[in-house]
């Protein structure tokens, strides 16, 4: 595992498109993100990357990340 945080909105739009992700937000919340790569979740409401990133902003998160190839490790990590 090779984990890296990514802060801008280029490395997160790439790294969720190489590996075919959906960022969604738990419905009824504003930070509860996650990145979907295996379907819907009933619990959770599709965002677009721009939508992901300003709730990330609002909310004060980085995204970790496993930066290997194919790899979907993931997690949104509160900072400052």
């Amino acid at each position: 595992m090779s984990l890296r945080i990514i802060v801008k909105p280029d490395q997160i739009r790439s790294w969720i498109a190489s590996r075919n992700g959906t960022p969604v937000r738990r419905r009824n919340t504003d930070g509860d993100l996650a990145v979907l790569f295996d379907g819907d979740q009933p619990d959770y409401e599709s965002l677009n990357v721009d939508e992901l990133i300003e709730a990330m902003k609002s909310n004060h998160l980085v995204l970790l990340v496993d930066q290997e190839a194919g790899k979907t490790f993931h997690k949104f990590v509160q900072h400052g």
